[in-house]
């Protein structure tokens, strides 16, 4: 059985999330210049999955404003984090090879602890590529009155939970 943890993701760790950004986004035409993923890392919000020392998943979500969300070509500002009461889950992808045994689940679950420990009171995401079914058994709620972006490719849905 693989040793699995969560930790808060490091520089070191940047070629393996750009690999796998790249290996599960670049077929949806929707991967991100490494630059540009870099900006989607909140202090304190954004996690590694590794097993076994390998990162095999990972987590990235930014202070942003209810209602709004990142532009995939362009670097991030992050809502001033004092006040913003809402954490934008920008992404989070799980290796192949490790999907289906629970580590979304698992990642998913630090997020939430972790936001609420710094007082957000809300997640938000755009769900893409069929995701939105994962992201409601999870709690969130598909929100309508925010249209998601093209450029987030068919099916995208902004969606977002309480905490």
């Amino acid at each position: 059985m693989l040793t699995a943890s969560i930790r808060a993701l490091s520089a070191a760790d940047w070629p393996s999330v750009a690999r796998l950004e790249s290996t599960t986004y670049s077929p949806l035409g929707l991967s991100e210049d490494p630059v540009v993923l870099r900006s989607r890392a909140g202090a304190g919000t954004s996690f590694v999955l590794s097993l076994e020392s390998s990162v095999a998943g990972y987590l990235l979500a930014l202070p942003f404003e209810y209602g709004r969300f990142p532009c995939l070509a362009d670097v991030s500002t992050p809502a001033d984090a004092p006040a913003a009461a809402d954490l934008h889950l920008h992404d989070m992808v799980i290796a192949a090879g490790h999907r289906g045994a629970g580590f979304g689940s698992r990642l998913a679950g630090h997020l939430f602890s972790s936001a609420r420990a710094q007082g957000y009171a809300r997640v938000s995401l755009v769900s893409v590529g069929g995701s939105g079914a994962f992201w409601t058994r999870h709690g969130f709620q598909p929100r309508p009155e925010v249209p998601a972006p093209a450029g987030y490719g068919p099916g995208a849905t902004y969606m977002s939970r309480s905490l």
